[in-house]
């Protein structure tokens, strides 16, 4: 393992892939221009600026190829090292007794050319290999996880501790034979939750994104205006339009939905929770119980009529790339019964789960809508008055929505205090979620307010838990004065504590 490896091959067709995808727009405006005026010599003289736009692409691309061909990875002195960059080198290292999970996927251009993308992560760092071939993963990580119990075992052997707890500072990498499944999506679980997911939003926001993007290149009016014509006509034709583009989108959320969870499986082992899932890319996670700062519950309303809710974990980030910022919540269970939910994550997670106090007071409510309202009515007369005759119609829906949502927030908002674990729920217009913390995982608890609040004696409290570069943020907005001191001094006690401890 000493001698330096290269990545897999099939990390140069992915690295192309992401230079053209971060460069499609001026790929799009290059050759729209060249290929309009014939796509001639006297085209590429004409347009001297898309041809140099169009070689800066490709140079590009190369760069992102040589970068991947000149990258190493080897293990020194229990180190694993990582080795990128063309100009300047970059060299960054893991400790082997330090790593927690071994986490893998593969893309469907992976999975065609048999690469893996394998991350290596530790409590505060890591190293992404992009990527290597599925025997190399399986004998780096056999490696690795073999290697760091040697490690454990040399340390444990050298200290002469007498308990084996006390040397348990770090989790035991496990091999997939030791974990015990407690969780599999069946197929008609999935198919209700594709069915029921906001899918179809997401497909209608991408066709959205692509159209105007093709638009800025190619004017698709010509092609657009038998059907314009078509929907002038009248509203039902509109109507009809409509209905179909909102069917078609379902549908596609449907299986787009369903690809992406297929086989969806979660595995424990007593220390470390797996899932893994997808059809074209398989992901597979590690989830290292003491790194789970708080768990979420999410219900959306129309689920709530079939007892089905969402379960997900707040964990510490544990990269520092770019793209791992932010992604420190992941489900754990993504569709199940309510009740046999709770009965799972309590068998996984030493929480309580205590239900919530429903305390927002009424002389909230129009708080939670009253500045959204002055927004809407602002911008909707300037659109109205200058561009659009029926925007009132759009604005006063959206002044609907928002009194709805105030209502749903005054309904099922609130908390609970029992012990050491705070329980919070916010509502919001299409779900509502709750969130358990553990009063040693909170790294601050804020009350804020303004002179209108202080006048009504209301707060509102922000808890952060470590998560990602900014943390994880769970608010209660609105709420009497008396309940915002309990919660503070709540978590100054546990600060009292820890504080007269290290005195």
């Amino acid at each position: 393992m000493n001698i330096k490896h290269s990545l897999h091959y099939s990390t140069y067709l992915s690295n192309t892939l992401k230079a053209i995808k971060d460069n499609l727009l001026l790929i799009g405006l290059g050759l729209f221009w060249i290929i309009r005026d014939g796509f001639s010599m006297k085209a590429l003289t004409d347009n001297l600026f898309a041809l140099v736009v169009l070689i800066f692409t490709l140079i590009s691309i190369i760069l992102r190829i040589i970068e991947a061909r000149i990258t190493k990875y080897w293990i020194e002195d229990d180190k694993l090292m990582l080795e990128t960059g063309i100009l300047s080198k970059t060299v960054k290292e893991v400790y082997i007794g330090k790593i927690q999970t071994i986490d893998t996927n593969a893309g469907l251009a992976n999975q065609i050319l048999g690469g893996v993308i394998m991350q290596v992560r530790t409590a505060g760092d890591g190293i992404e290999l992009n990527s290597i071939s599925k025997s190399e993963a399986e004998r780096l990580s056999n490696f690795l996880t073999e290697r760091k119990r040697q490690i454990r075992n040399e340390v444990q052997h050298e200290t002469e501790y007498s308990s084996h707890d006390e040397v348990k500072d770090e989790v035991e990498m496990k091999t997939d034979d030791r974990f015990d499944v407690v969780y599999r999506l069946g197929f008609k679980d999935l198919i209700f939750m594709s069915a029921t997911s906001s899918g179809m939003f997401t497909v209608i926001a991408i066709i959205f994104g692509i159209y105007s993007q093709i638009d800025e290149i190619i004017s698709l009016d010509k092609y657009l205006n038998p059907v314009k014509a078509l929907l002038g006509e009248g509203y039902m034709y509109l109507i009809a339009f409509l209905i179909v583009i909102l069917i078609m989108s379902y549908i596609i959320g449907i299986f787009v939905t369903a690809i992406k969870y297929h086989r969806y499986t979660v595995r424990y082992d007593g220390d470390v929770i797996n899932v893994n899932y997808g059809l074209f890319e398989r992901v597979d996670k590690y989830i290292v119980m003491k790194n789970i700062q708080s768990v979420k519950e999410t219900q959306s309303y129309f689920r709530k009529l079939f007892n089905k809710a969402k379960f997900s974990v707040v964990t510490t980030s544990e990269m520092q790339d770019g793209e791992e910022i932010g992604d420190d919540e992941l489900e754990l269970l993504p569709f199940i019964s309510r009740n046999k939910g709770y009965e799972i994550v309590r068998q996984l997670l030493p929480y309580d789960f205590n239900a919530v106090n429903h305390v927002i007071p009424k002389r909230s409510i129009r708080r939670y809508f009253q500045v959204s309202w002055l927004f809407i009515i602002v911008i909707t007369s300037v659109i109205q008055y200058y561009w659009f005759d029926y925007a009132w119609i759009v604005g006063v829906l959206l002044l609907v929505l928002t009194f709805i949502t105030a209502l749903i927030k005054y309904k099922n908002s609130g908390y609970a205090i029992v012990g050491d674990e705070l329980s919070v729920c916010n509502g919001g217009l299409l779900s509502m979620t709750t969130t358990y913390i553990k009063e040693q995982n909170i790294i601050s608890l804020s009350v804020n307010s303004t002179p209108f609040m202080n006048r009504a004696s209301l707060r509102n409290v922000e808890v952060c838990v470590a998560a990602g570069m900014l943390g994880s943020t769970t608010s209660l907005d609105y709420i009497e004065l008396d309940d915002a001191a309990r919660m503070y001094d709540w978590f100054m006690m546990k600060e009292r504590i820890e504080y007269e401890a290290d005195a």
